[in-house]
């Protein structure tokens, strides 16, 4: 496919818009001087290989659709998403959901160098009738049957699980914006899940239940971003979504583990169980009312008293570090990391499949960087 200076201009003008960055800060963050830029962009100037290749990290785009005129974009749904979201995001934001879906390519170029079936294939499920939130009660039904869970069985990990159901599912902090998750289809990486790491953790196990709501349900979307109100909306996908993540999390056999309707009327005794749960109180609250175990004014009752959830557990962070330690593998987590795909990486490289520095590249940070990142999610970066 040809090459043009016209066509890489309005690709590069166009990607620098859409992440909002200005002239000077993408030269800050690249090295390439800002008046080199604004010449590539006029189409007045030919850009030299490693800047191409400079400017496509820091866009996280594919390098053959930056160069080539012709060629399709397969992030177009993202470029969509930033395009109608653009008000929300701030720019950190925008490079974080580029990032975001560097890990989810990155993830299915590893299952291809393996021979693994893509991952995204395992767990399908098509709605049946017009209503909504029988949809919703049917898929987590579905869901937990494929998992061979138990209808009253507690999800630790909700993270965990949906990627076994072919999602991929990162947390990413979002300093910036008010969003709580978001979900794209991908052409290549398949049904990928962003979480806002900076929610509390409770919010984010619902807020990745919720868009895994999107991802198995919404089969003609190609993506969805929810804010901080979007669980509690009355819009018919959302309600979906909503149903779909408090069935999966507390289906109605979970909740008649713990009793009748007089023994969830004590508010210490709901704070109790949300925390066996892990979920919010307003989640449970949510759950019982959604079964009718208790009523609009038992309700009410409950969130006068203000109960409070014990310890909240972050599942990534359950193990014996030290303070650096633990402060270290936060900000890691934070940027998108987690084990199972850490493992992933590393095994590649281990194999030979990858450099040590494509590896990097894969887990965002610098070659140097990568032996203490494999001992602090428990494995290593060389054989034996």
């Amino acid at each position: 496919m040809a090459f043009t200076v016209q066509g890489f201009a309005r690709k590069l003008r166009g990607l620098r818009e859409q992440y909002g960055n200005t002239l000077s800060e993408v030269a800050e963050r690249t090295g390439i001087d800002t008046q080199a830029l604004q010449a590539m962009e006029a189409g007045t100037a030919t850009p030299a290989g490693d800047e191409v290749l400079i400017l496509a990290d820091f866009f996280k785009c594919e390098f053959p659709w930056l160069i080539e005129d012709d060629a399709t974009n397969p992030d177009e749904n993202v470029t969509m998403l930033l395009r109608s979201e653009g008000g929300r995001l701030a720019a950190s934001d925008r490079h974080a959901i580029a990032e975001f879906l560097h890990l989810c390519k990155s993830q299915a170029l590893l299952e291809e160098m393996s021979g693994h079936r893509a991952i995204w294939e395992e767990f399908q499920f098509t709605p049946r009738g017009k209503f909504f939130k029988g949809h919703g009660i049917d898929c987590a039904k579905a869901l937990r049957e494929h998992h061979n869970l138990a209808p009253n069985a507690i999800i630790p990990d909700i993270f965990d699980w949906l990627r076994k159901s072919g999602l991929r599912v990162f947390r990413r902090a979002l300093p910036s914006s008010t969003i709580s998750g978001l979900f794209v289809r991908h052409p290549e990486a398949g049904r990928c899940v962003l979480i806002n790491y900076n929610d509390d953790i409770y919010r984010q196990r619902f807020s990745a239940a919720h868009e895994a709501g999107h991802a198995l349900l919404d089969a003609d979307k190609r993506y969805n971003v929810s804010g901080v109100n979007d669980a509690s909306s009355d819009e018919y996908i959302e309600l979906r979504a909503s149903t779909f993540a408090s069935c999966f999390l507390m289906p109605p056999e979970l909740l008649k583990k713990f009793g009748d309707a007089d023994w969830w009327r004590q508010p210490d005794k709901v704070a109790e169980v949300a925390g066996r749960l892990f979920v919010s109180i307003p989640a449970l609250l949510s759950a019982l009312k959604r079964d009718k175990i208790l009523d609009e004014q038992a309700v009410a009752m409950i969130k006068a008293a203000r109960p409070r959830l014990p310890h909240k557990q972050e599942p990534e962070l359950m193990g014996d570090y030290t303070a650096p330690q633990l402060e270290r593998k936060k900000a890691l987590i934070s940027n998108g990391l987690h084990t199972t795909y850490v493992e992933k990486v590393l095994d590649a490289h281990r194999q030979s499949h990858i450099s040590q520095a494509k590896a990097a590249n894969m887990l965002l940070v610098e070659p140097g960087e990568i032996a203490d990142i494999a001992a602090l999610f428990g494995t290593s970066l060389h054989h034996g």
